[in-house]
């Protein structure tokens, strides 16, 4: 069927000194999808292990490029539609995104349509960050603050004075679940001496700490505001810096195990719970009305 690709396909080309565009190619094999399509987008800084988890996703070793130098291996973002591997007559699509804050990329300025639409693309919207849920996190996670002005939604305007709490409904219907995904975390997962999961961890992550400028604070809020549905996984390291550069290659055996109970976790999470896209309205989007 046309659901089935080998590989993944560049679907939204971003192009040095250009506006991104859409490849025409990759639209027809999306239109051609008569099945509800799950749609899962991971985006985060350049070089953090997004693809990897991606061709995990896939149910196989390569597909993403995972590039093991410094320079940001993916361009645009890149679909991969596959049979979904726990939902009958459901097609699973994969996005994999362009690394965020690429210093030598052209055009910086694409970031922040790159994030926004990876956001209403998909019902399931990953963030990939390293080391810990910390300011330096948040900071980056800028481009969540910036949706507002990229996302206009057509609606009837506000009948209260206020009008924020209004747009911010308008905006969730269209929003997809999130998911935090923080890799080579090396931190007890602890609060005041006591063990808590990784979606407290998350919670308390995003709570307004007093004395905290306005604006440093401004993340935070858009992250609890847009995304009422939240989630939390921690990664350790998955091998030695030196074996990472052959991650595609190296088989499991040389690979942290409790790596990979944290991949499979967040496997078997991902296909199990993650939902097919829906539009206003509560219609379910097949391939054909994306």
């Amino acid at each position: 069927t046309p659901s089935i690709m080998e590989e993944p396909m560049c679907l939204i080309e971003n192009n040095p000194k250009e506006q991104l565009r859409v490849n025409q190619e990759a639209l027809k094999i999306l239109q051609s999808i008569q099945q509800p399509v799950v749609v899962v987008a991971i985006v985060g800084l350049y070089r953090t292990g997004k693809s990897y988890l991606m061709n995990k996703l896939a149910g196989k070793k390569k597909g993403f490029s995972l590039g093991a130098t410094i320079q940001a291996q993916t361009m645009g973002i890149w679909m991969w539609c596959l049979p979904h591997p726990k939902k009958p007559d459901h097609t699973l699509v994969l996005l994999d995104t362009e690394g965020l804050g690429d210093v030598e990329k052209s055009n910086t300025a694409n970031d922040s349509w790159i994030f926004a639409l990876s956001i209403l693309l998909s019902s399931t919207f990953v963030y990939n960050s390293m080391g810990t849920i910390d300011q330096y996190a948040l900071e980056k996670l800028q481009y969540v603050t910036e949706l507002t002005k990229r996302i206009k939604v057509k609606s009837t305007p506000p009948k209260d004075s206020e009008g924020e709490e209004e747009d911010s409904s308008d905006f969730l219907r269209f929003f997809p679940a999130f998911v935090w995904a923080v890799r080579d975390f090396s931190l007890l997962l602890k609060l005041n001496g006591k063990p808590i999961t990784e979606d407290e961890y998350l919670e308390n992550a995003l709570k307004r700490k007093k004395g905290t400028e306005k604006k440093l604070d401004l993340a935070k809020k858009c992250i609890r505001q847009y995304f009422p549905s939240r989630k939390c996984f921690v990664f350790d390291r998955p091998a030695s810096r030196r074996a990472l550069e052959e991650l595609e290659d190296l088989p499991e055996s040389k690979l942290n195990p409790d790596f990979l109970e944290q991949v499979q976790h967040f496997c078997s999470y991902i296909h199990e719970q993650a939902q097919a896209k829906v539009i206003q309205g509560g219609h379910t989007v097949t391939g054909t009305c994306e």
